[in-house]
């Protein structure tokens, strides 16, 4: 398999950055200090910025510089719509046809994101419990023999993912178990209904998040789809 090219690196490391929350929204990206601080020349990091820009995680201002961009809800709503969409349709097909190993599988995620809810001062604990939380929602594709799907749906999402770092640090974390827990009932003795139902429940408890997000950080926020500055290379 290639190496990834200077651009990729650069790409997915301040992407990865910025969904973290390590960069956040109104930061300034000074191409330069970036370049040094990967090792790369500045080509391949204004390359990256400009992609991002495209993905709308950065704003490119002439004269302005370029800053990580504000959590567009807009885009948000229509990530979390396409989430639902193909998930819904991906626990259906295992709907009624665990089995007692499979299901253990489901119930140990479920037990190991327990036991960081009531440890707050776990080490990593924020980063372990969204890859316990990726991990729920990814076993039906693995178990559908899609686990691709999931990867690309999930590299394709930039601001929901953004949100679920801040839901970690509210209330809403402490709804994750019991929705996981309702969705897997669903899989396991539930109707199609019931299974969109509690789908839908918990995917669309983000409008929750958000309120208690802009509460504190209004400006983070942006109402509508902000449209990518054309740069030419």
């Amino acid at each position: 398999m290639a190496s990834r090219s200077a651009r990729e690196v650069a790409y997915e490391t301040i992407r990865s950055r910025i969904i973290t929350m390590d960069l956040k929204p109104g930061d300034e990206l000074n191409d330069r200090e970036l370049a040094q601080e990967l090792g790369i020349s500045r080509t391949p990091m204004r390359e990256a910025l400009i992609m991002l820009n495209i993905a709308h995680m950065v704003v490119i201002k002439p004269q302005s510089g370029t800053h990580v961009a504000p959590i567009d809800l807009k885009l948000m709503e229509m990530e979390q719509f396409a989430r639902f969409t193909l998930e819904k349709e991906i626990l259906n097909r295992i709907r009624g046809r665990l089995t007692a190993e499979q299901e253990a599988a489901y119930r140990l995620n479920l037990e190991s994101y327990r036991q960081l809810e009531r440890d707050p001062d776990a080490e990593n604990r924020e980063t372990r419990m969204l890859d316990l939380d990726n991990a729920f929602h990814r076993r039906a594709f693995q178990l559908c023999g899609m686990e691709e799907h999931f990867d690309h749906m999930l590299s394709t999402f930039q601001h929901i993912e953004r949100l679920r770092k801040f839901s970690l640090q509210t209330e809403e974390n402490k709804s994750v178990c019991a929705a996981h827990t309702r969705i897997l009932e669903a899989v396991l003795r539930g109707s199609e209904e019931d299974l969109s139902r509690a789908l839908s429940d918990h995917l669309n408890r983000y409008k929750l998040s958000v309120e208690q997000a802009r509460q504190h950080h209004p400006e983070y926020f942006t109402e509508g789809t902000v449209r990518p500055v054309d740069h030419r290379i």
